[in-house]
């Protein structure tokens, strides 16, 4: 298993906002956590790249314990945020973005792996010398995604891919969801919204108050009354 978590809590003060997490997730699968607003889908994803401290519990990489690893060894490892809101680097160019999401890979293996982003987001070679903060909305998503990539990651965690874009920039970028899937990368998604996530993905999640309360196949998710009623709006 490439990913395991047991137990896992987190706190902001005194408020608790994780309580007990377990999930996994196996080499190659695209793993979907979905939920409302304040349920603790972003803290998950901070709290296992390691910008925000665990309170109690245990995260395992290929069977390292990593729950006290600084976030950028954690990088080295080979966790990659997405991180919501896509959080460029606006007044340095695309390409420089992309070089410094790099910055734990040799000189040999940036250029390898910047080429390979540049051919799944042929827009960001066409704007490489571009001030990453002049570009869409879209444009930046891919931006981040692909930053993300130069480090080469096992894990790749997407936070909220589909905040704030146009539903056709959306389908675009699923599809690269589903392609980055196909090409074997192991993915963590959190999206808020379900239908997409549990369409492009294996097996979900569901995370309520900091708890998960279902676990299920993706496909079977997305036939749950229950999942239908509070998260599809049927």
């Amino acid at each position: 298993m490439l990913l395991e978590v047991e137990g896992l809590e987190a706190h902001y003060g005194r408020i608790r906002a994780l309580a007990g997490v377990d999930l996994h997730v196996a080499e190659g699968e695209l793993v979907a956590i979905v939920g409302a607003n304040g349920a603790g889908k972003t803290t998950l994803l901070r709290t296992l790249s390691g910008v925000h401290p665990a309170s109690a519990g245990t995260i395992r990489l290929d069977g390292r314990d990593i729950t006290r690893v600084a976030g950028p060894r954690r990088v080295a490892l080979g966790i990659a945020q997405v991180p919501e809101g896509r959080q460029v680097f606006a007044p340095m160019s695309v390409e420089d973005n992309l070089l410094l999401g790099g910055y734990v890979r040799s000189a040999a293996e940036r250029t390898e792996t910047l080429g390979e982003v540049y051919a799944l987001f042929p827009r960001l070679r066409e704007r490489r010398d571009q001030p990453a903060g002049t570009l869409s909305g879209g444009e930046q998503q891919m931006l981040a995604i692909g930053r993300a990539l130069m480090a080469r990651p096992r894990l790749l965690l997407l936070d909220e891919p589909s905040m704030g874009l146009a539903p056709r920039i959306v389908e675009q970028i699923f599809e690269t969801i589903g392609e980055l899937r196909r090409r074997g990368t192991t993915i963590l998604l959190v999206e808020q919204n379900a239908y997409a996530a549990l369409s492009v993905a294996d097996r979900g999640y569901v995370l309520e108050s900091g708890r998960v309360t279902l676990a299920d196949r993706a496909g079977a998710l997305l036939a749950d009354e229950r999942v239908k009623a509070a998260y599809l709006g049927l």
